[in-house]
Parts: C-alpha cells; structure tokens; sequence
C-alpha cells in the first residue's frame, strides 16, 4: 500500500490538478462505492456488497488515475472506522483495498497506452480500459482479502474452524465474480449515460436496484438453504448415537454452522423417576422482555423462540457436565471465561447492543460475543449449549431460528440417547438379576443350570469334566430363631463371599434358596480334584462368624457328584449330589461324593420330607386346574385341581414324586390346608368375575383321621367367601374302605356342612356296593383306565355302563376321567354320563391360563357381578412348556 500511495502522490505531484469540482465528484463517488448496498452473512461476519468497482469507474472519468489512488486511502479507511471495526482490520482493509486500486489504475494505464482516461472517454478503447480496471480491482481485492483471512486464521486458530466451502450449494467465487460483473457493467453504464444524457444517468440507479434486490434475495435464498441442510445433517449424524458421540457431533456441528470460536456444551444428569422437572435457570431469567442499563452486559441465552440478554444458567440439583472446544494457546484474554464453570460466566459476558427506546420491545441484539441455548426434554432442561465469538458477531432472526431447531434436534438426540442407555441399563440388571440372588449376589439356579449346560458342552471338545458340590447349612434355623431373619442374612452373606473366595475364578457359585448353595467346579481331569475342592470348602465353611462381637459356629455338609462318572447330565448331577450331601449329614468329615453303591432311595425321600416343610410356607406349591365339562350342556361345571412342587433345584414335581413322601411323615394335615387355601381362594376370583363353577381337591388317607378337617374345611369356607357347594373333596375308594367307620363319620360331618364328597378311581380298589346306598357320596368318578377302552373292550364298556346306571340308581353323578377323543365323549354321552375330563376337554393349565381360557369360552357358566369383580391369582403364570407326566 504504501508502494502504490507513494507512486501515485509522485504521478499526482508532476501532473496537473484536476478541477475541485471533478475532484469533490470523485471524492463523493469513492464514498459511496464503499458503503454497502446488499448486507449477506459469511461465517459469522456480516459480508456487505458494495459498488466499489462502480464507484472507481467513475472516478477514473472525472480524475486522473492517481488521484483516484489517493482517495481510496481516505474514503477506505474511514468508511471501516465508521462501521464500527478495530483499528487493525480496518488497516487491513484499506491496504487491501488501496492495493487494488493502484494496480487497476496500472491496468487502464496500460491499456490506454499512456493516454489519460478523462480526456479519452468515450472512446471505446477508454471504456476497455476502465472495465479492465474494475474487473482488475475487484478481483484483486477479493484474492487479498481471501489470502489475509486465511493468514491472520493460521495464526489464531485452526484450519478446521474456517471450512473451505462457505455455501454448500454455489460458489463463493461465483458469487463475488458476479458482483463484481456487475457492478463494471453498472459503472459503464452510468458513465455512457452521462456522456449521452445527464437525466438517463439520474435513472439508471433505480432500473439497477431490481437486479440488486434479486441478486440480494438469491443470497440469503443460497445461505438460508445452506444453514437448513447443515441442520438436517446434523440430525441425521445424531440418530442412534450415544450420548458422549451426540455431545461431540453438536460441538462439531455448532462450529460449523455457527462459526463460533468456542463451543461449551453442558449437560445435567436426568432427574430421578417422580420428580418433577425443575428449572436450573435463576430467577432473574426468567423473562424473555430486557431494558438496556449501563451495568456490564450479561450472557444472551436462547429460552424459547426469542433471545434475550439474561444471566448465564445456574447448576440445578444435579452437577453438570461441561464439554467444550476451546480456542488454542494465543487467544484473546477475554475468552478465558469459556473454562469457568456455568455459575461462574456472568462477569465475562460481553454484548454490544443497538440503542433501544424506553418502552419498546428489542426483539434480537445485533451484535453477541456469545449466545446461549438450553437442551429441553419436554419440561426438563438436560443441557446448555453456549456459543462463544471474540469478536461481537452479527446475529439475525434466522440464525436465531436455526440455532433453535438445531437445539431441537440434539436436544431429541439427547434425550434419545439416554432412554436407550436407561432401556439397556434396564435390560442389564433384568438379566442380571434374572441368573442372580438378591441378598447375596451369587447366581441363582437358572444361572447354574446354563452355566453347567454349557460346561458340559465344553469339556466333550476338551476332554475334561465338571463336579458339582452342594452345599448345606447345618443349624442354620436356630440361628434365625434366635438372633432374628436379619441376623441369618448376614450369616449367608458372610458364607457366600468365604465361598467367592475359596475357589477359583472359573468355578461358578450359586445359592438355590434358604441355606443351600452349590458350587460348579470346572476343568478338572479327575474326580479327586472335585472332592479337594469339597474338602478345602468344607474347612473354609467351619470357621466361626464373629458377628458384632459374638462368633458363630456355622457348620455345611457337602456333596460331591462328578461329571460322568456320577451323572450324565446336571438335572442327575444336582440329585446325586444332593443325596451325597444328605449322606454327609451323618458322616465324618463332613463332605461326601455320590456312591451309587451305598445309595439309598430312603435318603432321597428322606431329603425331600426336610425340604417340604420349607415348600409348604415358602409357598413353592403350586395348583393347575383341569376343567370338567357337563355332557347335558356342554359347558365347564368345574375344576379339578392337580398339585405341583416348584422345587428350587429339581424343577417341577409332580404329585407321585412327593406325595408319597408327605404321607408318610407328619405333614399331610399342613399339606392339606394349604392346598384348600390355594383351591378356595382361586374359586372366590372366579366366582367375583362371574363364573359359577366349582373346585375340586384331592384327599389323603391320612386326612380322613384328623377330626379337626371339618372344622378347618368350614372355617376356610367363612374366610373366602366360598359356598360349601361350590366345594368338592375327592377321596379314593381304598381309603374309605381301609377304616370305614371313622372315614363315614368324617365324611358325615363334611356333608352336614355342605361340602360335596365324591370317590375317586372308583372300580381300581376294593370297592363295596354298600357305600353306594349309605348316603356320604355325592359323585362317583370312573377311573381312566376304564373309560379309555370304552369303545374297544367290550368288559371295560360293561363295566362304566354298570356304574353308571348304578351311579343314577343312587342319585349320584358321574364323572369320566380320561377322554381324550371326540368319541369317548359321544360314547359316554349316549350311556347318559353327566360329566368327563380329560385332555380332550383340557389339559390340567396354571391360573392364569385357566382364568384366560374360562373368559375366551362361551362354555362357562355365568353368575351376575358387580362393578369390583376381579380375578386374584397367587402365582405369576410360569412358562408355558411340556405338561408334566400325570396330567
């Protein structure tokens, strides 16, 4: 610059003096050529188009060539000083500008060939000439400008932060070369129209202003469009990401889109489920309306669709995470705010803001050094996104528009994020807690089981194998007893992590329920491997538990079953080795591997009576229900119910697994009750929902010599609200014959109370005509294996039909077990039976599936109820699966 103003002052100097009126024309055209006539936003600038190219067309008509280098000093430099830019840009500017301009004046020069451009125009090599020094000016400042941008950005920032395509859809070359076509085309113009006639020339700034208008809107049309699809990029970079990858994009992103020099992005953990969403920002930010004061400006922050001038957002309850890009090393001092926390900020905060009158709504400050948006999850703030400039950037109603639809949008990604981090953090502890126990966070047996499967799988490739050692708490129920429940947890706590710590890290330990644990010992190549692991566990189980003070003696005995030699499977493994345990109870020491030749069936029942009682109260007993169905109608009249063991280790027991068992020890009464408990209780559901039907149990011998049953039946009766007829207690026929006396008085005594009695497998036992006419039976069922050869024996079809013409002959019902075809059922239909169960009626189901059933059948019979009639299971529905043997 100072090269061209010192050539063209000496030119100017030798030359003559233009006159003052050319020259003040000059001097007003330079002027004006520097004001800005379309206003367009690049990057984060306010980008003004002017008439520069115009404006040096004519000045180059009025003056000589130097003089108009000269005046591009003045008129440059103080037309930046007066838009309100630093000293340095604004030399910057000049310099460029004033570069420009003398190599244009070089360029007409030599086109001319020497000759002055006043004196010459019009001509056409004049017009040449002066078309070449626009073209050469504009181009020249546009390539200086460019080239000092991206010097001066080398050096305060990244490459990253100055993107190389400003417009994604048209060049901004294209766009500069035609304003500066342009405006050379308008500057010959005025000058031809001026040479023709002054009043065309006064004419000719208006016909250009519609091209100006349409090239103005086609900018803001291009950048508009450009912002819009940078948003919906970043919408689809943020979909199906995590919430630290959703964290980076936006940063990203918001740079881009923003060309903000730093990018903070602050997050709130979600608030706790049933809490309300609370708003982090303090009182004074609430309103969106501000007056301009004198004090320090505060922080612009983004509410909703206006921005205002507030305080920066306060930490709510929870403490935020702030993730921000910051400027490198050699930043101005005045951003080093952007490191504080969001508490911190408001001192720091500089705006400049256009003067507003008293009483009148400023709707968007002009110029921010930072603008601040909250991330919303409906109510609930989740987040803060704050842009920072270091100098004031211009800021509109759109840019206002984009930054909120760009908050929407990672506000949603956000949110997003962070269901499904819940959803699979959720999923994990469902799953976790599925194969875990709660109190002492070993596996449970759906964990040892899979465990165990897979094992089993593996050591048939390696050729080892696998042990299972069961474990079992001896006199742990002395200590519940007497130091309370709280006590024995903390008992089975400290066994469980002694357990933890004495095996190694790929044994797997579980607790089955109670006091019972069992480890899988893996990767063994001989069965002694197995019985040292039992030995070392049973020394780490012996040492006492001091517990506040006080040690406990806590004894375990434990069995040991080997894969294969003991079992070929884990359901054999878990039975073996609980025998072997059982087996250890009486021996010394106190641990045993399974001997198949030592085994005893009578240990096995004898393991299983220990178990019921804890059944019997831990409710591991369950009911399914068979319908029966009434020939006559063809409508569900009743249930039988069927009893089921949901045991902890062994699975689901069926009735001959354990009922002979509990017939032989002193639990068939507490066995009883609790059965009728369950029966009534699911009878009373159906019978508020609607469905009269009625429940029928099954009854032990035993059973038949506790005088208290009758008692116990109609107390039960009186508590749920059952009537005695909606009852039915099925006894066999052996049973009643093996002490008739007491079993008719009992039985008696039933019936007086309105309980229905029938006898079960009727023509299996030893059965007595008599006990047909003594009036205590109320239905007579004739066993399956009669019914089932009906149409194919011809003695069996005697047989039924016999029992039941005696049946009716007694005004008794019948009911026939086992039908399993259509023509059973019409079989027995024409021998005038009243009812029939079995598979081809329906299979024995769980509560649930049963209550499903009655409700989508039409077969049920119905009973008037009232608004509050509701089914009440006493099990979750297990998973449907193959029906055991004996439904």
């Amino acid at each position: 610059m100072a090269v061209a103003v010192a050539v063209a002052a000496l030119f100017a100097a030798r030359g003559d003096r233009p006159a003052w009126g050319a020259l003040a024309l000059a001097l007003l055209a330079c002027v004006l050529g520097q004001l800005p006539v379309v206003i367009r936003r690049i990057g984060r600038n306010l980008d003004g188009v002017n008439l520069r190219e115009s404006s040096l067309i004519i000045a180059l008509a009025l003056v000589p060539g130097p003089w108009v280098v000269l005046l591009s000093l003045p008129t440059t430099l103080g037309a930046q000083l007066a838009a309100g830019h630093r000293r340095f840009p604004a030399l910057v500017r000049t310099a460029v500008v004033t570069t420009s301009t003398g190599m244009a004046v070089l360029a007409a020069a030599a086109v001319m060939g020497g000759r002055g451009l006043p004196a010459a125009l019009p001509s056409t090599r004049a017009f040449v000439a002066v078309a070449v020094a626009a073209m050469a000016c504009g181009i020249l400042t546009w390539l200086l400008s460019t080239l000092l941008t991206a010097c001066i950005a080398t050096r305060v920032t990244t490459w990253s932060r100055w993107p190389a395509r400003r417009m994604p859809h048209d060049s901004f070359a294209l766009l500069r070369m035609q304003s500066i076509i342009a405006n050379t085309a308008l500057g010959l113009l005025l000058v031809a129209a001026v040479s023709w006639s002054p009043a065309v020339a006064l004419a000719l700034p208006f016909a250009a202003a519609g091209p100006g208008i349409g090239h103005y809107r086609r900018l803001r049309s291009l950048e508009e469009r450009g912002h819009w699809d940078e948003v919906n990029a970043a919408t689809r970079e943020l979909a199906d990401a995590d919430e630290p990858t959703v964290i980076m994009i936006a940063q990203r992103r918001a740079e881009i889109l923003f060309r903000a020099d730093s990018t903070v992005l602050t997050t709130w953990p979600a608030a706790p489920a049933g809490t309300a969403p609370t708003d982090s920002r303090p009182a004074d930010s609430a309103s969106t309306d501000t007056t301009p004061t004198d004090a320090a400006p505060a922080s612009a922050t983004l509410t909703g669709p206006t921005l205002t001038g507030t305080a920066s957002a306060a930490a709510g309850q929870h403490a935020p995470a702030t993730a921000g890009r910051h400027p490198p090393p050699g930043a101005p001092p005045e951003d080093a705010h952007q490191q504080d926390s969001p508490s911190g900020r408001d001192a720091h905060r500089q705006e400049e803001r256009w003067p507003v009158p008293p009483g009148r709504r400023r709707w968007l400050p002009p110029r921010l050094r930072e603008i601040s948006a909250p991330l919303l999850a409906g109510e609930e703030r989740i987040g803060l996104l704050t842009l920072s400039f270091r100098r004031p950037t211009a800021w509109r109603r759109h840019e206002e528009q984009v930054l909120a639809a760009f908050t929407q949008a990672v506000s949603r990604a956000l949110a997003h994020a962070r269901l499904e981090a819940h959803a699979r953090q959720v999923a994990e502890e469902q799953a976790h807690d599925a194969g875990h126990d709660w109190l002492t966070g070993l596996g449970n047996r759906r964990l040892l089981m899979a465990r165990a499967a897979a094992e089993l799988r593996r050591q048939a490739e390696s050729g080892r194998s696998v042990a299972l050692v069961m474990i079992d708490l001896d006199r742990f129920k002395i200590i519940n007893d007497t130091l309370g429940h709280s006590a024995g947890d903390r008992v089975l706590q400290a066994v469980a992590e002694r357990l933890r710590r004495g095996v190694r890290a790929d044994d797997v330990v579980t607790r089955l329920g109670g006091d019972e644990f069992a480890v899988l010992v893996t990767g063994i190549d001989d069965p002694a491997q197995a019985e040292a692991a039992a030995a070392e566990l049973a020394d780490v189980l012996c040492r006492d538990i001091v517990m506040d003070g006080i040690p406990l003696a806590v004894e375990a005995s434990l069995g040991v079953a080997c894969h294969p030699q003991d079992g070929g499977t884990i359901e054999e493994l878990l039975k073996h080795a609980d025998i072997a345990m059982y087996q250890a109870k009486h021996s010394h020491p106190r641990w045993r591997r399974f001997d198949a030749g030592s085994h005893d069936p009578s240990l096995e029942r004898l393991a299983l009576v220990a178990e019921l009682r804890s059944a019997i109260s831990g409710n591991e007993l369950v009911l399914n229900y068979q319908p029966q169905v009434e020939l006559r109608t063809g409508r569900i009249s009743g249930v039988e119910a069927l009893v089921r063991w949901k045991h902890p280790r062994r699975g689901m027991l069926t009735p001959e697994m354990f009922v002979p068992a509990i017939e032989q020890s002193g639990l068939v009464q507490d066995f009883t009750k609790a059965i009728l408990e369950q029966a009534l209780v699911a009878c009373a559901g159906w019978r508020a929902s609607g469905f009269d039907i009625t429940v029928s149990v099954n009854l032990s011998a035993r059973n038949l010599l506790n005088t208290e049953l009758p008692g116990d039946v109609a107390k039960l009766l009186v508590k749920h609200d059952v009537p005695a007829a909606a009852l039915t207690l099925e006894i066999t026929e052996t049973a009643m014959m093996s002490d008739k006396r007491t079993a008719h008085r009992l039985l008696g005594k039933l019936r007086e109370i309105g309980v229905r009695i029938a006898v079960d497998d009727f023509g299996t036992g030893f059965s007595s005509l008599t006990m047909l006419q003594e009036r205590i039976l109320d239905e007579v069922k004739v066993d399956q294996s009669f019914v089932r050869k009906l149409l194919v024996e011809q003695g069996d079809a005697a047989i039924v039909s016999a029992t039941i013409h005696l049946a009716h002959t007694h005004s008794l019902q019948v009911v026939a077990e086992g039908v399993e075809t259509a023509e059973l059922m019409a079989a027995l239909a024409a021998l005038r039976c009243d009812f029939v169960q079995g598979l081809y009626t329906g299979a024995a189901m769980p509560l649930p599936e049963l209550t499903a059933y009655l409700r989508a059948s039409e077969s049920a019979p119905r009973r008037a109820v009232g608004t509050n009639a509701r089914i009440l299971p006493l099990y979750r529905q297990r998973p449907r699966g193959p029906k055991p043997p004996g439904d």
